[in-house]
């Protein structure tokens, strides 16, 4: 009898066990965050993709460029300018701010223009260009501002620096041969070794740093290229008659999201880098001008503007939403 009992009792309490509902893990909703004159004046706002908590992060300002999240998510960094009405009339500095808009801190803080900030992989340094030494060069500094140093040294202007994901290197653009070309270039964090890669601007590293990609020009038209950190391996990606730009990078260095203007307006296209024929996808297909795409950290979806108002879809192209809201410039993803 008291086995039965015993056996009845574990029974119950399996179907117990089974019929209890275990408990669902909560899914991040990603967060963008991007410049709006979404009150009147230019500010940076976030916003949940899912079209939830708008926040106004800053007060209003003159001009403000490329907000970008801290690799922890926990601080916004960009440049501005404070003094103006509808264009700057004083300098450009590096701010940052914390993501709830609290403590926004003068980095700079100079007479010079210090502009294009970017994050070290480990959220310690930043590097910028300046033009503090007459002519712009690239420059970096602890992520408090202190211990600015002066990383190129050049007759003519270094501008666009950025950190590769692995820290190894800072990409970035040089005027070259007396101004008449832009040359992708590398140097180390501390500035000893540089590199000269090849001519193009914007350069903008792969996620897993074994390639560049940048915008040069073939003929009359803006291709997208790709290049090795070492000089090797160039490759057109977008090789059509029509100008390509805009480019982010999948999470996983596979594509590359992109604009062209071969459809009459502009739309997003993604291409695969690594495929023998470049294989490329149109994403998007609408009368507006779909513009600055940017990926999603885990590569599902792509931020982007469609005649200016934040919108998001699925790295296919799939469910597309746009929020009433306009924005300016580059579009970053939380991390």
């Amino acid at each position: 009898m008291k086995n039965i009992l015993t056996s009845i009792l574990l029974i119950v309490a399996i179907l117990s066990a089974c019929s209890s509902e275990s408990p669902r893990r909560s899914v991040p909703i990603g967060e963008i965050v991007f410049v709006s004159p979404h009150e009147g004046k230019w500010a940076i706002y976030t916003i949940k993709i899912d079209g939830t908590e708008l926040k106004k992060i800053t007060d209003d300002m003159t001009v403000i460029f490329s907000p970008r999240w801290s690799p922890n998510g926990k601080q916004i960094l960009f440049s501005a300018c404070l003094k103006g009405g509808g264009e700057c009339v004083g300098n450009f500095d590096i701010f940052s701010v914390n993501s709830d808009g609290s403590q926004l801190v003068n980095l700079t803080n100079n007479q010079a223009d210090d502009m294009n900030p970017d994050w070290s992989p480990d959220g310690k340094q930043i590097v910028f260009n300046s033009n503090r030494s007459g002519n712009l060069e690239i420059y970096s500094m602890n992520a408090d501002g202190t211990g600015i140093k002066q990383l190129t040294n050049n007759p003519t202007d270094d501008t666009n620096p950025q950190w590769s994901p692995n820290g190894s290197w800072i990409a970035y653009v040089s005027l070259e041969n007396g101004g008449w070309y832009y040359e992708i270039c590398i140097t180390s964090p501390n500035g000893t070794e540089t590199m000269q890669l090849t001519k193009g601007v914007m350069p903008n590293w792969s996620s897993d740093s074994t390639n560049i990609a940048f915008s040069g020009g073939v003929d009359s038209y803006i291709e997208i290229f790709m290049i090795e950190p070492d000089g090797t391996g160039l490759k057109n990606l977008s090789n059509s008659s029509a100008d390509e730009f805009d480019f982010s990078w999948s999470p996983d260095s596979k594509l590359i999201a992109f604009v062209t203007n071969r459809d009459y307006n502009a739309e997003i296209y993604t291409v695969c880098v690594d495929c023998e024929d470049s294989q490329q996808t149109n994403i998007t297909n609408s009368p507006t001008n779909d513009q600055k795409p940017s990926w999603s950290p885990d590569g599902t979806q792509i931020a982007f503007l469609s005649d200016e108002s934040v919108c998001v879809m699925n790295a296919d192209g799939s469910q597309k939403k746009c929020f009433d809201i306009k924005a300016l410039g580059t579009i970053d993803w939380k991390p």
